[in-house]
């Protein structure tokens, strides 16, 4: 039996448990979701989401943790329970890295309690790595693995061939965008990335790309996450940025499926001149753009051109293996003085984000479907499982 274990009063949370099953990594007719057991409004919420999109769940509490059978629990999230359920030892707990990034978020030392942590590739096994969480011998006995892109999550877009600009596909049904990815405003105030806060740096310089790219049509895909902690920055920045694109005849879409907006805040963009979009299976984008978080390693792994938000903190957090001066170049620091402007991509660009693509996925296992991965995923675990818990599992 397959377990996913969420820990989160977060509505944004569960609706990225929901991806896991749209894209196939887990299958409802094998898979529960665990909702931990809350006095509060968004938990009857988030049961409906999981409902609604057909995935069978169950809330537990501590006791019901401790009763489970034998088999295999993963974990997108950390979460203080987290440390309660791992002591269930008939089954194989196994972390799942959803959301690795440069954030300070990827590399919290809670890791450490679970049989198993999956990264994307080496990237993430070098952070555990340089921020001593583990050592080189948990690398060796593989407590840490990379999975490649299995757990990373999708943009919604229809990926691109190659990072070169004849990596677009011309098709009748398909529309070049400029896409804009800004994370959220983060559970504490020490991990706020989001770009958000800063519309005068940031929309001139969407606009900017439209022209330079020679789009006209602009899409803004927001965390789910987006307003939970914060709630005063993404109306003005989306009114800002409409009326920015209104003076240069570019079309503003804001996608809102995994979004929650009151009808006050629908009002307000839809007077601001904002669209609303369901789905991205239409666009590809031609030039996008993001905050330090996850959804950097999404647009590498669909072979998308990228700019990258940072804070000026956070400049030291650049992976030493990666080429930094050549990494600066699409990085655009918007909490500085001065405004900021776009250095053109050119074909040493394009070749340096293949080579930190390689870096951050393991690519070894892009030929195995995303259906079928976590079979493989189990059949690996059962070779690194000690004899005694496969003993356990076996009676369960």
């Amino acid at each position: 039996m397959y377990y996913l274990y969420l820990d989160t009063k977060i509505i944004g949370a569960a609706k990225q448990i929901v991806s896991f099953f749209a894209s196939g990594i887990f299958a409802t007719d094998t898979t529960t979701v665990l909702v931990k057991k809350y006095k509060h409004a968004s938990h009857a919420q988030i049961c409906r989401i999981l409902a609604t999109a057909g995935i069978k769940y169950r809330v537990v509490n501590y006791a019901d943790l401790d009763n489970l059978p034998g088999g295999y629990m993963f974990y997108p999230f950390n979460a203080q329970s987290n440390c309660r359920a791992v002591a269930n030892r008939r089954l194989v707990h196994t972390f799942i890295t959803h959301g690795e990034s440069n954030k300070a978020a990827s590399t919290k030392p809670i890791v450490r309690i679970y049989d198993h942590i999956i990264t994307a590739g080496q990237a993430g096994i070098d952070r555990f790595l340089s921020s001593q969480i583990l050592t080189p011998y948990d690398v060796q006995t593989q407590k840490v693995f990379s999975w490649g892109n299995t757990f990373i999550g999708q943009t919604g877009l229809v990926p691109r061939q190659y990072f070169m600009p004849s990596g677009l596909e011309s098709r009748d049904d398909l529309e070049a965008v400029c896409f804009y990815a800004p994370t959220w405003e983060g559970g504490i105030a020490c991990e706020n990335y989001t770009s958000l806060a800063y519309a005068d740096k940031v929309v001139p310089v969407l606009v900017q790309a439209c022209q330079d790219y020679q789009v006209q049509h602009l899409i803004l895909r927001p965390h789910p996450n987006t307003g939970h902690r914060e709630k005063d920055y993404f109306i003005p920045f989306c009114q800002a940025l409409a009326k920015a694109c209104q003076a240069q005849g570019i079309k503003f879409c804001l996608y809102t499926s995994q979004l929650k907006l009151s009808w006050w805040q629908k009002f307000k963009l839809q007077r601001a001149g904002v669209q609303f979009i369901e789905s991205l299976e239409y666009y590809q984008a031609a030039i996008a753009f993001c905050d330090v978080s996850a959804m950097e390693t999404q647009l590498l792994n669909e072979n998308t051109p990228h700019y990258v938000f940072y804070r000026q903190q956070d400049l030291n957090v650049i992976p030493p293996t990666i080429n930094r001066e050549a990494y600066l170049r699409h990085v655009l620091v918007f909490d500085q003085e001065q405004a900021l402007t776009l250095t053109p991509l050119n074909a040493t660009d394009y070749k340096v984000f293949a080579q930190t693509q390689a870096y951050l996925i393991n690519p070894r296992y892009n030929a195995i479907p995303l259906e079928q991965r976590l079979t493989h995923l189990v059949a690996h675990l059962d070779q690194l499982t000690p004899a005694n818990l496969q003993e356990r599992k076996n009676d369960a």
